[in-house]
């Protein structure tokens, strides 16, 4: 991404300049990006001729235009306050030993990562995108391809849908996105407070800038600001 604005009209300048360099550029309003909690999960699915199937949802191989496999990363910090009594002989002396302790009080902070890879899937005519998450997922739809690890299951789901579909771009380059913007929220009291940073957002406006991209020679492309 190079600009990111709320000004349509610096938008509007910025890609026809970049447009009459010979760049395939393109730009989006926010509010056109679903989010991946809006997208259709995969929580449980299974596998048809034609299609891929997650409750009542029904995904035919031939919709599917993008594949994008992506990384989710969080941070969480953690800050508390701890009360404790401790002897102090200053104490005792200054009361003339009527009191021996006193209370200390100590920050402590504690810092949890945590990343999970996530599989974009578009589909044609833009509709709801479907996603793919590697953990949490119930892959028992694989059958005799199901492994030991959620990873492997993951990536031989990738696999499969690869080949059911094989004109549809595949991308890994989200698996380090570069310019994901992080989304921070903050939970808690004066003495004890959660702050958390996400970068699933960010991976998720890249995503439909890529599948849009990915979409424009198709014939219900829209490669303007929508």
């Amino acid at each position: 991404m190079v600009l990111t604005t709320v000004d349509r009209a610096e938008a509007t300048a910025l890609l026809t300049k970049l447009r009459a360099r010979k760049h395939g550029a393109i730009a989006c309003d926010v509010s056109a990006v679903v989010g991946h909690e809006a997208m259709i999960p995969m929580r449980g699915f299974t596998l048809e001729p034609d299609a891929v199937v997650a409750g009542e949802e029904r995904l035919a191989h031939g919709e599917i235009v993008t594949l994008l496999r992506a990384m989710h990363r969080t941070s969480t910090e953690t800050r508390g306050e701890t009360k404790s009594r401790q002897l102090s002989a200053g104490k005792a002396l200054l009361t003339g030993g009527l009191a021996f302790s006193k209370t200390v009080t100590r920050e402590e902070k504690s810092v949890a990562q945590a990343s999970e890879q996530v599989l974009y899937i578009f589909r044609a005519n833009r509709e709801t995108p479907w996603l793919l998450r590697e953990r949490g997922t119930s892959y028992a739809g694989l059958g005799p391809r199901l492994a030991a690890s959620s990873t492997q299951n993951f990536l031989t789901t990738i696999a499969y849908l690869r080949e059911k579909a094989p004109t549809a771009l595949y991308d890994e380059r989200l698996l380090n996105p570069r310019n994901a913007t992080t989304r921070l929220s903050r939970s808690g009291s004066a003495s004890a407070s959660t702050l958390q940073s996400s970068s699933a957002g960010g991976v998720d406006l890249i995503a439909h800038l890529i599948a849009s991209w990915s979409a424009r020679g198709r014939p219900e492309a829209q490669t303007k600001i929508i």
